[in-house]
């Protein structure tokens, strides 16, 4: 874990963001989920690690109260989201294997 934050310590700021296929070519993994996991855990134990989805891609140690803001608020914008995307799901899976349906397949 440390070797996700040493190279992410060189990465402050937005502008110097990181992808994490680029960390796990650095640190010899084979895919980007271990750093995804390392940098979750590497943020519960207070580390300021954003990520943006806007060029620069990746992640970075976010340098000011803006670049953590933005970030928090991207990351409120994908709960929003994936709520919606919930419900939108429940809904089609009530209607998709409504008793009726499931009657009809026998």
């Amino acid at each position: 874990m440390t070797d996700v934050l040493g190279i992410l310590q060189l990465h402050r700021g937005k502008a110097n963001a990181i992808t994490g296929k680029e960390l796990a070519r650095l640190l010899g993994y084979t895919d980007d989920r271990g750093i995804r996991a390392e940098i979750r855990g590497l943020i519960a134990r207070g580390h300021p690690i954003a990520s943006t989805n806007q060029p620069p891609y990746g992640f970075y140690m976010a340098e000011s109260i803006d670049e953590a803001e933005h970030y928090l608020n991207s990351l409120k914008s994908r709960l929003i989201e994936d709520a919606y995307r919930r419900r939108d799901f429940k809904k089609a899976y009530a209607s998709a294997f409504s008793e009726e349906k499931q009657l009809a397949l026998l």
